[in-house]
């Protein structure tokens, strides 16, 4: 998918990986593989080679792996060095980013030079790629489109060009819920092509990827369930299909699949002996791994793949970014199940070639969980400090330059940390009993969570949306405390930590039958949860007493966590972060 490669839609563990750096010619050969799809497009070829690799690269193309789009490619140009199509392909697959200037540039001028005399479709795919190379897909934006909807209307049944078009049109939605310019064209193309081309792999890739961001995921359900079979073989197509059932609330099929996406990762890298920095998807399928256990109750299970991708990143060598990724994973783990003291104690060391970005993170990630710690202990002074930090730590990033390429960004963590920042100072002063000054917080920091761009880090705090329901429910706005819970549970219907905040929600507003559902529900979703989960107990003990009001919802003390890992001791703690 052309959007993948030109706007990348989540942050790299790894900033740098193997071959980035290398010319196309330098690359290795990759083999023929099977299992990405079926996706053809005649080219103009004497060589049967360079046809079946210049097919393997178009498949790969659609499903956004980029790194073996460009060996499949090259392949086809060594195979034919006069293949046009195969110098297109390398262009395209370059992506964006002033590094790759002069290489995207190189590739589109071989490819001009050599289409004279292919087919007129060839031809004009070459010209409409040489005007986002010259360009940019920004500014040769209009252009590009233009090109592209010309060759539509010459070849109305070829589906190569409606979907490539597609692809690059895909812009997610914004904020508001708005979709980006161009995304109701792009499911409208991707729709008819659904139609007159079911079995397509990389039409399935690009409509799961059209509705994932959006309010109506479930639109794209069937694709993602028909993507394990189309493409087997296709660890980025099986994670974006594993994230689309995750976010529908199938948190078990969606595992199998995340584990499957793993599984096929290291069978391509045992296969080609290639590191593990290599590999496109099983980083990032662990991190979801340990997000849906987190969702269906499953606190261990949440620890244990947080630690597998802490391996795994110690493995291939331990680059700052990675041991960033892995280790906010865990302390996002602890945190969803109220263990701060375990989430403050998280190892993060980065060494000495980190860069203003990574440095700033791991302040800030250790800043709030340290933060909440002292939070929970009535240390309320050291958490104000806390926020202090934090909010310089905003002030020092948002003023460092921008990164390129895979590496974090120090504005993006910028932005992330204060959404951090105004979430624990809500709550701060929502401890302090001033619900006013609580709720102006916690609703700036849901609006700086809307307004955080898909390509920063994770968001490492509480969900914010839950924290504000929390304090409405304490300062008696039930009903708007209801608002904000249903509008979480909505995104998110296979947490039950969000389901359990909706009964809360129900109960405080003397609404006993909805609560008696929704218990039963977190009573469902969390069947496999570790069974000393205080919410769990709050279930079991709601359905176990009837609706009897409020007091069915007693306290249940928290249970000793799983992990027993110790908070910062003493009263007087440093809120400042030095060295490793």
């Amino acid at each position: 998918m052309l959007a993948r490669l030109f706007r990348a839609d989540a942050p790299s563990v790894h900033s740098h990986v193997a071959w980035e750096d290398l010319p196309d010619e330098a690359l290795p050969t990759p083999p023929l593989q099977d299992g990405l799809g079926d996706a053809h497009l005649r080219v103009t070829t004497r060589v049967p080679l360079a046809q079946a690799y210049f097919d393997q690269g178009l498949r790969l193309l659609h499903l956004g792996w980029a790194l073996e789009a460009r060996r499949a490619f090259a392949e086809a140009a060594r195979q034919d060095p006069s293949l046009a199509m195969a110098w297109w392909g390398l262009a395209l697959a370059r992506g964006v980013g002033q590094r790759f200037t002069a290489d995207r540039a190189e590739a589109i001028r071989k490819a001009l030079t050599l289409a004279e005399g292919t087919t007129d479709m060839e031809q004009r795919l070459v010209v409409a790629a040489s005007l986002l190379a010259d360009k940019g897909p920004a500014n040769g934006r209009h252009a590009f489109v233009r090109e592209m909807e010309c060759l539509i209307d010459r070849f109305p049944q070829e589906p190569e060009p409606r979907l490539l078009l597609a692809g690059f049109l895909l812009d997610g939605y914004e904020s508001d819920g708005r979709p980006g310019q161009g995304q109701p064209y792009a499911q409208l193309l991707l729709r008819d092509l659904l139609r007159t081309h079911p079995n397509h792999a990389g039409v399935h890739v690009a409509w799961v990827q059209a509705w994932l961001p959006s309010a109506r995921p479930e639109t794209a359900l069937e694709s993602a369930e028909l993507l394990p079979s189309l493409v087997p073989a296709g660890s980025p197509a099986l994670l974006a299909a594993g994230r689309l059932l995750l976010r529908v609330g199938r948190a078990v099929e969606a595992n199998r699949i995340l584990e499957a996406a793993v599984t096929v990762d290291d069978a391509y890298l045992a296969r080609e002996a290639l590191p593990l920095d290599v590999a496109p998807s099983a980083d990032t399928a662990l991190r979801l791994l340990s997000e849906g256990c987190a969702e269906v109750g499953q606190y261990r299970g949440a620890q244990a793949w947080a630690r597998k991708l802490r391996q795994r990143v110690e493995a291939s060598g331990g680059q700052p970014q990675a041991v960033l990724f892995a280790a906010t994973t865990l302390v996002a783990a602890h945190l969803r199940f109220g263990f701060s003291r375990a989430a403050a104690e998280v190892p993060m060391e980065l060494g000495d070639a980190a860069t203003v970005a990574e440095v700033g993170l791991r302040d800030a990630v250790r800043l709030y969980a340290r933060g909440v710690c002292a939070l929970e202990t009535g240390r309320l002074g050291d958490v104000d400090r806390a926020c202090g930090a934090l909010d310089a730590l905003v002030l020092t990033l948002s003023e460092a330059p921008r990164s390129e390429g895979r590496a974090l960004c120090a504005r993006d963590v910028a932005r992330t940390v204060e959404v951090a920042a105004q979430e624990l100072r809500g709550t701060l002063d929502s401890r302090r009993g001033d619900s006013g000054r609580a709720e102006a917080a916690l609703t700036r920091a849901l609006r700086l969570e809307r307004r955080l761009r898909p390509v920063g880090p994770a968001l490492f705090c509480r969900p914010p949306r839950e924290t504000l329901a929390r304090v409405r429910l304490r300062s008696g706005r039930e009903e708007k405390a209801l608002e904000l819970a249903l509008e979480r549970a909505g995104e998110r219907p296979g947490c039950g930590h969000c389901m359990l905040l909706v009964a809360e929600a129900h109960v405080a507003c003397e609404c006993m039958s909805e609560a008696a559902h929704d218990f039963a529900v977190v009573l469902d979703l969390w069947r496999d949860a570790d069974p000393h989960l205080p919410g769990l107990q709050r279930a079991r003990g709601f359905a176990a007493r009837g609706n009897r009001g409020r007091a069915a919802l007693r306290r249940v003390p928290d249970a000793a966590p799983v992990d027993t890992a110790h908070g910062p001791r003493g009263e007087a703690a440093t809120w400042t972060v030095h060295g490793g």
